[in-house]
């Protein structure tokens, strides 16, 4: 559709007729390529493609348009996929989500909403600090990335949400400057240690104790997926003093099962 009066082809004739083909595309675990979108387009759009590649020159005509695939899929989150063995298939997610969602339903059919907790990870990397060199502000390169951080966030059924761990990348032990960032949220708890990828053991035991065993009012559920943190004897032993039984999702089906796991990665 081009902007009127002037302007270029900001946008495809008909983006949801697009988004669902390529929906279709990856449903049938065929790698997406911007020469699927391309046929689709040609088949379906021809007239606008022919005036879209009219405003351009002859010889960087195609490039544009792949470009322009390029950013229409990186805004709608689409991202580069290619084959692989180890693939699970969506038939067979879809499968595995219904025999785990029965199996969950009725083993723990008595339990109260409030009762039902899912843990979720939201991971991101906060802004580098800048410095000055010379005439310009650049970022500095030793500490690119060194405020990463992890927030550890669980919600319970009835969608009450408990205090959120974040957790930050540095030395295990020291005090964290609250002058480094002026907007932490207060009354939420916070760790450090040396990989903010993912808690350790004894981040987990802590939050379980600190967190969870806290909010713990009478038996419940916790849903989680499968880190060498979660399912440890010391995690096991926790949950069965805070009255908390674990309920691990099944392998390799996180994004059928989870709500959001590490769902954000980048600047802030």
């Amino acid at each position: 559709m081009k902007l009127e009066p002037g302007g270029r082809y900001g946008a495809f004739l008909d983006p949801p007729e697009l988004i669902e083909f390529i929906n279709h595309v990856r449903d049938n675990e065929r790698a997406l390529t911007t020469t699927h979108p391309i046929l689709c387009i040609k088949a379906n759009q021809r007239e606008w493609l022919n005036n879209y590649l009219a405003t351009k020159q002859q010889l960087t005509s195609y490039d544009s348009l792949l470009r322009l695939l390029q950013r229409f899929c990186d805004h709608h989150s689409f991202s580069r996929q290619r084959p692989t063995k180890n693939k699970v298939k969506q038939a067979d997610l879809a499968e595995v989500q219904s025999h785990f969602t029965a199996e969950f339903h009725r083993e723990y059919i008595a339990y109260a909403r409030s009762a039902c907790s899912t843990l979720m990870k939201l991971a991101y990397i906060m802004i580098c600090r800048r410095a000055t060199f010379g005439q310009y502000e650049a970022e500095a390169p030793k500490s690119c990335h060194s405020l990463r951080m992890t927030a550890v966030l669980m919600v319970r059924a009835d969608s009450t949400k408990l205090l959120i761990l974040f957790i930050m990348k540095g030395v295990p032990g020291v005090r964290i400057d609250s002058g480094e960032l002026s907007m932490f949220p207060p009354g939420h708890h916070y760790a450090v240690q040396e990989r903010a990828w993912k808690q350790d053991k004894r981040v987990w035991a802590t939050y379980l104790r600190d967190v969870l065993g806290e909010a713990v009012e009478e038996p419940s559920v916790v849903l989680l997926d499968n880190f060498e943190s979660h399912v440890s004897g010391e995690s096991y032993n926790i949950n069965e003093e805070v009255r908390a039984h674990l309920c691990l999702l099944p392998p390799n089906a996180t994004s059928v099962s989870q709500p959001l796991d590490v769902g954000v990665i980048g600047a802030v």
